[in-house]
């Protein structure tokens, strides 16, 4: 079973184990200590490659690994979910609060009879949403695609049968799932999908009523857009979702978006004026005033994009390597679990581009080497690519380099 068709809770696991730096014995040894249990190696195994669920040695295996057991149960929560076909369910229900059996038979309900709808199901929905975005962050985009789409499927069917006031709130729920699954389309490479996902979210956050949810579905488009190297659409679409916009996170994710655009585009001082505008924004902000999708945003995260855009404005390799320090030095700033997410590993492999313009091959080959163990855990074929590419570049100019060397093979090996 290769690294694309392994399950949430096997990737989960095995990546959990490689950071805590455990052999597969090291660990059920642990959780034996912890648990008195028999756990072998060979269990561990089977978790690992999917063959098995773990069910009552996760309190032990969170201990073990340092993590909290509600991720564990998420992750194995949405891996049952894919076995017998059905949406997944999470631990969380986006209050704090800790999801019950009496959660799961109302989703279920539901699903089976959307006369049932009410706030708590509306609740159930966005908790499992929030749930599936913090797990993509731990195992990539890969993994998560399928609970993900049935997640929106099942959205959309109580949201057609949904009347008064809890229909803007499902809508609203709609939106986001919508968006969300754009993000994972959009990071695998499935463009055109993904344009129809953001298209179907502008609609929904209309449809709801929420001036933030449109300007998101908005903002997407545009980094779709800059995916794709539409760069004119990019500006204009970041443009109308920065007016659009009324919370700190997406205003911001805005106008450093059209910035970017601008510094592409060779428009120097508008696309610093842009982010300075940007920074400003996120500085004097009112906290708390985000919606939940941007749980990741924050003084870091728009850093690193005045990074992204200085690389656009570099001319000399003095502007480079100052470009890519900037975006190295915020990145491991990060949270431990944004920073080693897979959508981050993308900033690391920018910032070694830089450094590579900026002629320095040792700290180019580090940071291709860091993103290189995020996507080899998360199947990250997208950003493998891009990896690729700039190891080419760098290989052909500094091909007797031992760093640039030593990661050309780690890159052949996967």
């Amino acid at each position: 079973m290769n690294e694309q068709t392994r399950l949430p809770i096997a990737l989960l696991l095995a990546r959990l184990r490689a950071e805590a730096q455990l052999s597969q014995a090291d660990l059920s040894g642990r959780v034996n200590e912890i648990s008195g249990s028999s756990l072998t190696r060979w269990d561990i195994s089977r978790y690992e490659r999917g063959g098995r669920i773990p069910t009552v040695h996760l309190p032990a295996l969170a201990i073990a690994l340092g993590v909290e057991l509600s991720m564990l149960e998420e992750a194995a929560s949405i891996t049952r979910a894919v076995r017998q076909g059905e949406v997944s369910a999470v631990t969380g229900n986006g209050d704090g609060r800790q999801r019950t059996p009496d959660d799961e038979e109302r989703l279920i309900r539901a699903a089976r009879n959307p006369s049932r709808v009410d706030a708590a199901v509306v609740a159930d929905l966005s908790g499992t949403l929030a749930g599936q975005r913090r797990i993509e962050d731990m195992i990539g985009s890969a993994a998560i695609i399928e609970p993900a789409k049935e997640q929106l499927k099942l959205t959309l069917r109580l949201l057609r049968e949904a009347r008064g006031s809890l229909a803007g709130d499902l809508a609203a729920t709609a939106s986001g799932t919508s968006q969300f699954n754009g993000w994972l389309h959009t990071a695998t490479g499935r463009h055109d999908a993904a344009g129809t996902l953001y298209d179907q979210a502008l609609r929904l956050g209309i449809q709801a009523g929420n001036a933030d949810l449109t300007a998101t579905a908005l903002s997407m488009q545009g980094h779709l857009a800059w995916v794709t190297g539409d760069i004119g659409s990019m500006a204009a679409l970041s443009n109308a979702a920065a007016e659009m916009a009324t919370a700190t996170g997406t205003r911001t994710m805005a106008i450093q978006q059209r910035g970017r655009a601008l510094a592409i585009m060779g428009d120097e001082d508008g696309a610093l004026h842009a982010i300075g505008e940007a920074e400003q924004v996120i500085t004097w902000s009112k906290s708390g005033d985000d919606p939940e999708s941007l749980y990741f945003y924050g003084p870091q995260l728009l850093t690193m994009q005045r990074g992204i855009i200085l690389t656009y404005l570099a001319d000399n390799p003095t502007a480079y390597v100052r470009a890519a320090n900037t975006i190295s030095d915020a990145l491991e700033a990060l949270p431990p679990v944004v920073r080693d997410s897979e959508w981050v590993a993308s900033y690391r492999v920018r910032a070694a581009a830089a450094f590579a313009a900026g002629g320095e091959p040792d700290a180019a080959s580090v940071g291709l080497r860091q993103a290189h163990a995020i996507v080899s855990a998360t199947a990250g074929l997208k950003t493998l690519g891009e990896i690729t590419r700039v190891h080419a570049r760098m290989a052909a100019k500094w091909p007797t380099n031992p760093q640039v060397v030593e990661i050309g093979e780690h890159i052949t090996e996967y």
